[in-house]
């Protein structure tokens, strides 16, 4: 437990708390508000040598930081042909001033930055152990802001093995589980970038992070104070540099306060910097000139680089007598969003593969999802059953999953029966007894979900499975040799005071070491399968949906494995037994005999490995891609589709996921009512 930050006189200054951190100075000068502390004397451990695999992951997630949100987001902005100059202003009533409580501080009062004042100038004047609130109005140029300081700490880290790696994250998923902020970030880092747990509890803990946090405000309402807690027992802990991200209205409502060095305001536009805009974009655009120059409203609305965007976009050769005319800003927002999405719609007159309607159709369904779950990067792999709507997609849903999965089984022991009495034979017979078990159990698991309101269980993705040999061998050794010989020997004791101990002792052997090394090699199988599949997360989302197809691969390489290696050695160890205990020949068909049944229990038992290790969530979810297709929630094949929006400037990708170009486009979709 961290101890509370100490009042202290001046002459103690020197040993006192400042923003959860403690600085042991002979002297501390107060610079500019925010506590800037100088000549400070603290000792710092020199980062320790990279090996060249800690190396490869530190390049690697660099360059996924870079690609995702760099080259993916921030180079194709809506304005990445004509940059809009964003003006600062530090904000020091917005954060708890470590220094308040000790010495009195002046003015807190907004203070304007000078012009051409960049972020990344903001967070090097703070110094080591930067924390810097980042606030603005929506569409103010939040996100982007940020991202620009992402790309100039990227291109240091870089070129310095010493920088601090930054990685951009969405705060809107801490409020699913409300965890610690430090095994927030490892989740994170295991979910969007891939990054394993273990290697991501380290870059945490040894503070080799510097977490970019978008989306304070994009947390859920009753949520945003304890995230504000959270944020500050992390910064308490760790001492590590931080940025974050909000919309202000949103932040200044709240009761608490983040305890950072530096907050700072993007200023709105001024009608001086959008006529500037405006002459520098270079295509038709008089219409709009003449609307903004006459009428508040559009001036008002334009004072946001997002709409001055969206409207350059909207209304680029269209007359002034065309344009849209109201006297209520937020009717006039809606009119230039609708605006807006039909002159997308004509952006790319070829390669139309969807109605207009259709893609509206869709992307409202996408947005009013993502927004009620706080999403804000959208994975296919994570679509979840509880995002069906009504009670009959619900019951739909599970009893399909469990009629596949049971008919599954049903073929599994038509192929057993196969091999016993023929293959077409057995094949009918295990499909209609796998029919009829599977339609006992989905009608049965239907009339569960009419009682169960909601599906509550989460479609999950496996992770990359590293067979470790070793340790299979080893449990093979211990529970398979070591526990047959033992059922040998006690078996042979027995027989041997009934028939002589050498003749008992003999067939007792034989006996007890023929079932003891199959029971100890069927455990031994299944525990060192287990202990070897060792788990290190997939390696990168770099296309849709590919945790599923990882997962399918998966599942179907334990079935595999687990099924024929479980069968060559209980068909080995059978024919093993009968060849020593009635000669060669017959050991032979001993051996046939013991691979015929090893096989057979060994594909069920690699069923069932595959099915936990991948083979369901593959179910799963292409069960729920089925339900949502036939309600024309979704197309058929979503990948294309989401493409398809983002090549018309609906959504972004993002590494194998996507976003909507900003969030009040996403908010306008959720809005909208979502018809059959």
């Amino acid at each position: 437990m961290s101890e509370d930050p100490k009042k202290v006189s001046n002459n103690d200054l020197p040993n006192s708390q400042f923003g959860g951190g403690f600085v042991d100075a002979d002297t501390v000068n107060v610079g500019q508000l925010g506590g800037d502390i100088n000549n400070y004397n603290v000792v710092v451990n020199p980062p320790p040598t990279l090996t060249r695999q800690e190396y490869r992951n530190r390049q690697a997630l660099l360059t996924k930081v870079k690609n995702f949100w760099v080259k993916g987001v921030l180079e194709k902005s809506l304005y990445h042909q004509v940059l809009i100059e964003l003006g600062l202003e530090e904000r020091p009533d917005a954060i708890t001033n470590p220094l308040s409580e000790i010495i009195e501080i002046g003015d807190d009062s907004s203070q304007p930055l000078p012009e051409g004042t960049k972020v990344i100038d903001v967070f090097d004047e703070i110094g080591t152990g930067a924390t810097l609130l980042i606030l603005g109005e929506p569409g103010s140029g939040k996100t982007t802001t940020l991202l620009e300081l992402a790309r100039d700490l990227i291109a240091r880290a870089e070129q310095d093995t010493n920088q601090l790696i930054p990685v951009v994250f969405n705060l809107s998923s801490w409020a699913k589980k409300r965890q610690t902020i430090a095994d927030w970030l490892v989740e994170e880092l295991n979910t969007v970038y891939q990054v394993p747990n273990k290697i991501g509890q380290a870059l945490v803990t040894q503070q080799q992070l510097l977490p970019l946090l978008d989306g304070l405000d994009e947390v859920k309402a009753e949520y945003r104070n304890d995230c504000i807690v959270a944020l500050n027992k992390f910064h308490q802990k760790y001492g590590a540099e931080l940025v974050v991200c909000s919309r202000i209205k949103d932040y200044q409502a709240l009761s608490n306060r983040l305890n950072f060095q530096k907050a700072v305001c993007i200023r709105l536009l001024t009608l001086e910097e959008v006529c500037h805009y405006l002459d520098s974009v270079g295509a038709d655009l008089t219409g709009l000139r003449t609307l903004i120059a006459q009428y508040q409203e559009w001036q008002e609305l334009a004072q946001s680089p997002l709409m001055l965007n969206i409207m350059t976009l909207a209304y680029q050769g269209v007359v002034v007598e065309y344009l849209p005319k109201n006297d209520v800003v937020e009717k006039l927002r809606l009119q230039i969003f609708n605006d807006y999405i039909e002159r997308m719609f004509k952006h790319r007159k070829t390669n139309r593969q969807y109605k207009n309607a259709q893609v509206k159709h869709w992307l409202i369904w996408l947005a009013q999802r993502v927004a009620k779950e706080s999403q804000t990067v959208f994975f296919l792999e994570k679509m979840q059953p509880y995002w069906l709507i009504n009670r009959k997609q619900k019951r739909t849903y599970r009893l399909m999953v469990g009629l596949m999965i049971v008919l599954m089984f049903g073929l599994m022991f038509g192929l057993m029966a196969g091999l016993m009495s023929g293959l077409m034979v057995g094949l009918m017979v295990g499909l209609v007894v796998g029919l009829m078990v599977g339609l006992v159990v989905g009608l049965d698991t239907g009339l569960i979900v009419v009682r169960d309101k909601e599906v509550t269980e989460e479609i999950k993705t496996v992770k990359i499975l590293q067979v470790n040999w070793k340790k299979i061998l080893i449990y093979l050794l211990t529970e398979g040799l070591i526990i047959g010989l033992m059922a040998g020997l006690i078996i042979g004791l027995m027989f041997g005071q009934m028939f002589g101990l050498m003749i008992g002792l003999m067939a007792g052997l034989m006996i007890g070491l023929e079932a003891g090394l199959i029971k100890g090699l069927m455990t031994g199988l299944i525990k060192g399968l287990e202990a070897g599949l060792e788990s290190s997360e997939i390696e990168t989302k770099t296309s849709p949906n590919q945790g599923i197809w990882k997962s399918a691969r998966n599942a179907i390489t334990v079935c595999l494995m687990g099924g024929l290696t479980f069968g060559l050695m209980v068909g080995l160890m059978v024919g093993l037994m009968e060849g020593l205990m009635v000669g060669l020949m017959e050991g032979m068909v001993g051996l046939i005999g013991g691979l015929m049944v090893g096989l057979m229990i060994g594909l069920m038992v690699g069923l069932i490995g595959g099915l936990k290790n991948g083979g369901k969530a593959c179910i799963q979810h292409f069960i729920l891609r089925l339900v949502l297709y036939f309600n024309n929630y979704i197309p058929w094949n979503y990948a294309r589709f989401l493409d398809y929006a983002a090549d018309r400037i609906f959504l972004q990708k993002v590494g194998g996921g996507y976003i909507f170009i900003h969030r009040m486009l996403m908010e306008h979709f959720a809005e909208m009512e979502l018809e059959n």
